[in-house]
């Protein structure tokens, strides 16, 4: 998995939410950091007929206004009649706007468009603006399948990255299905392979329209190409590029990287890394390192004890993605009283020196599981 790692020292764990899995993370330029996962669903709760929301389809959030060192339940007075759910498609802009964009599209009567809502806040998430519809013109997409529980699913979902260009365009990399992607998934026959495209929105995400798919290919790992996580590179002889990260399994299947050197409009062919695992992570560093955190699910990862390799890394390109270092593990707490996780991770730079890693402990059916975050010193 790579010939070297970046040396880092493992701070403590802290629980950020208990009973939480699969956290995605927002961290604002003021300081404040937003973290949302799956929580148990309480007695007598009524799943939704289609896209219910990983897990037992319900949600809690977190909120820090001091960089972490502090965190609270938070529940907006917005959210207290219809709690949205994010899959990590968050951005700040340049002018200070926090955008939030809600994990799936539906469709609408009209053909080849689909809504997803948008929350806004000017002022550190103090108060939200929303939901506002944001519409995703995309005649080619086929919105009714599956989810990987068998469940009825649109499959045209916002995950991780929103981007905002110099010019003031946004990109975002979304996973879903076009009209002929009917590849069936091999260990859940019901889903078909997904595959990634990036769409590009010129009124700040009020519409959205297809520029180009980052990745398809049906004999590609068991999902084909899911979760992308994108960044574009700032500084260097690669500045403008645009590198995206996918996962393309369940078990043990290689994170693929796709790169762009003209916004997105076409991309290299994905290559497989070293890096293995679902839900890639990808930053760019204050000093242009890319950073990468994810899960590696090996086979069997439901046995009764742990396989090897398997849990949490995080993993370091410097030379802008062309090549990646050896993965560093990042263990779990000894006194969590369970070895598992669902292997979600999200990561981001508190400082130079000093990254904040955010995943879970436990996973679906377990009494001990609770969302934790720690501080990761670089050298």
């Amino acid at each position: 998995m790579g010939k070297r790692s970046t040396r880092i020292t493992v701070g403590p764990e802290r629980m950020l939410l208990a009973d939480g899995l699969q956290p995605f993370l927002l961290l604002t330029r003021g300081g404040t950091m937003f973290v949302q996962g799956q929580l148990t669903a309480p007695p007598g709760f009524v799943r939704a007929k289609q896209n219910v929301i990983p897990g037992d389809g319900v949600s809690g959030n977190v909120i820090s206004r001091d960089r972490g060192r502090t965190w609270e339940r938070w529940q907006p007075k917005q959210w207290q009649k219809r709690q949205p759910f994010f899959e990590g498609a968050f951005l700040q802009r340049r002018d200070g706007t926090i955008q939030m964009f809600e994990w799936v599209a539906t469709p609408t009567p009209r053909r080849g468009k689909c809504n997803v809502f948008l929350w806004e806040s000017d002022d550190e998430l103090k108060t939200l603006r929303g939901p506002i519809r944001s519409t995703v013109h995309l005649p080619q997409a086929k919105s009714d399948g599956f989810d990987d529980g068998g469940r009825p699913y649109t499959g045209i979902t916002m995950h991780r990255t929103v981007l905002e260009l110099p010019g003031g365009d946004l990109l975002a990399a979304i996973y879903c299905w076009f009209k002929g992607d009917d590849t069936p998934c091999p260990y859940q026959p019901k889903m078909c392979k997904f595959r990634c495209v990036l769409l590009r929105s010129g009124d700040r995400g009020r519409n959205w329209k297809y520029v180009s798919t980052i990745a398809a290919d049906p004999k590609v790992g068991e999902e084909g190409f899911d979760e992308p996580a994108m960044a574009r590179i700032s500084r260097g002889p690669r500045a403008g590029r645009l590198v995206c990260l996918m996962r393309t399994g369940c078990y043990a299947c290689a994170i693929y990287q796709a790169t762009s050197d003209d916004d997105g409009a076409t991309w290299s062919k994905p290559r497989p890394l070293s890096l293995r695992g679902v839900d890639p992570d990808l930053i760019e560093l204050h000093d242009g390192t890319l950073a990468c955190s994810f899960g590696w699910r090996t086979k069997n990862w439901y046995a009764r004890k742990p396989p090897a390799h398997f849990g949490n890394y995080v993993a370091f390109s410097r030379d802008q993605g062309v090549s990646w270092d050896k993965p560093t593990f990042i263990p779990l707490e000894p006194n969590a009283n369970t070895p598992w996780t669902t292997c979600y991770t999200t990561l981001r730079q508190l400082s130079p020196r000093e990254l904040y890693l955010v995943y879970d402990v436990g996973r679906w059916g377990q009494a001990v599981r609770y969302i934790a975050g720690r501080k990761l010193t670089l050298h």
